[in-house]
């Protein structure tokens, strides 16, 4: 069965750490021609210091108040910017391991290669291996409770008229694209 997404022009991409929100929502904003944001890129400034709540907030709000936009991430304490104002929420369902996995490789590989994340920060084998702020150990914790409150979240009455689309491995993810190739938005 060939199935057709309708994925509108405000889009949000979430899914557990290392999922690939970030990957797919790059490719998503390509093929359909809407700008991505990486809320990690707004949220995040140099020497991985935060951003307060209310800047970041109004990051949030002066891009999605916009008539088209792709954010890849749900940062829930702006989610009623994000999936509140979203016609489509994409998510990426990956495994645990799969996902942990996925964090760990791109986590070495950027640290070998010195890639520079957001505002010039630089992941160290330091932060890769310390609990207290280890992206792994972050990836590894949250995915249960991550998966819970989205499942919870997407199974709600209150979410009924929501287009979800929920992509739980790399053959469904493949049926999307082919989807969005034949059936542009």
């Amino acid at each position: 069965m060939n199935q057709k997404y309708r994925i509108g022009k405000k889009i949000v991409v979430v899914g557990p750490t290392g999922g690939g929100k970030t990957t797919f929502a790059v490719k998503l904003s390509q093929f359909v021609s809407i700008k991505h944001y990486e809320l990690d890129s707004l949220f995040w400034k140099p020497d991985w210091k935060e951003s307060s709540p209310e800047e970041f907030r109004e990051k949030i709000n002066d891009i999605t108040s916009q008539s088209e936009w792709i954010v890849d991430r749900n940062y829930s304490r702006n989610q009623d910017l994000t999936i509140g104002r979203a016609e489509t929420v994409i998510w990426l369902d990956s495994g645990k391991y799969i996902s942990v996995y996925r964090v760990l490789i791109r986590s070495l590989k950027r640290i070998i290669n010195k890639n520079p994340l957001w505002q010039e920060n630089n992941e160290t084998l330091l932060r890769l291996i310390s609990p207290k702020v280890s992206i792994v150990v972050f990836a590894f914790q949250s995915h249960k409770k991550k998966k819970a409150r989205y499942t919870g979240m997407f199974e709600s009455d209150k979410n009924k008229n929501l287009n979800v689309i929920r992509i739980k491995n790399k053959r469904e993810e493949n049926k999307f694209w082919k989807s969005i190739i034949k059936n542009p938005a």
